[in-house]
């Protein structure tokens, strides 16, 4: 528990939820997965319509096709490459961790990133010392959270498209148009936020696994 380094969830004076979620980049790859994913879904859009213009629309296939398939491999394999040094780059900038802020209500849920480590372990710091020490009054913790992020997604529970509910590892997968991302959440309080988000997203297929 200490090495995930997890917070309890929130609810403000408004009935806003947030909490802060640590993810040990080094050990658990799912932010790198999701980049390939939604990267894979985008190049292979592309290069269907690269193909798709190339051949005329399968009625004329040009002597140089093997070629260009080629070549689009390569430029997929340089693309994968350059995805993982940019990850592990990143994740050793971070010191390792990941720190996601979230917040949620009614209508919708976002996503936040603190602007350097500093704000990370200060944002960490204050969840763990009102959990321990403040009891339900999150107010103040809560709402200091909304001028420390950079806003990474945001989604209106209408308008998403599907999640994958995934208890065992603790994450909720969310897609909107164009939008791929996941949602962490601590054991003790994924329940309800499961439940939470399943309940508001009424146009979303969902999927528990």
């Amino acid at each position: 528990m200490e090495e995930r380094a997890i917070t309890r969830l929130m609810r403000d004076d408004e009935g806003v939820y947030h909490w802060v979620y640590r993810l040990p980049m080094f050990k658990n790859f799912s932010i790198l997965k999701t980049v390939l994913k939604a990267m894979g879904i985008g190049l292979l859009i592309t290069y269907a319509l690269i193909l798709l213009l190339v051949t005329d629309g399968g009625t004329n296939r040009p002597d140089g096709l093997g070629m260009l398939i080629g070549i689009l491999a390569l430029v997929f394999v340089a693309v994968v490459i350059i995805a993982f040094a940019c990850y592990f780059g990143v994740a050793a900038l971070y010191g390792g961790y990941y720190v996601a802020v979230y917040n949620m209500d009614d209508r919708k849920i976002s996503m936040l990133q603190p602007a350097d480590q500093a704000d990370r372990n200060k944002l960490i710091a204050m969840f763990s010392a009102a959990a321990g020490a403040l009891g339900g009054n999150w107010g103040l913790v809560a709402a200091s959270t909304g001028i420390t992020g950079t806003l990474v997604a945001e989604s209106e529970f209408s308008k998403i498209r599907s999640l994958k509910i995934i208890p065992g590892l603790g994450e909720i997968r969310v897609h909107a148009f164009l939008t791929w991302y996941t949602v962490y959440v601590n054991p003790e309080d994924f329940g309800l936020v499961a439940e939470y988000m399943e309940s508001r997203s009424i146009n979303a297929k969902v999927v528990h696994k």
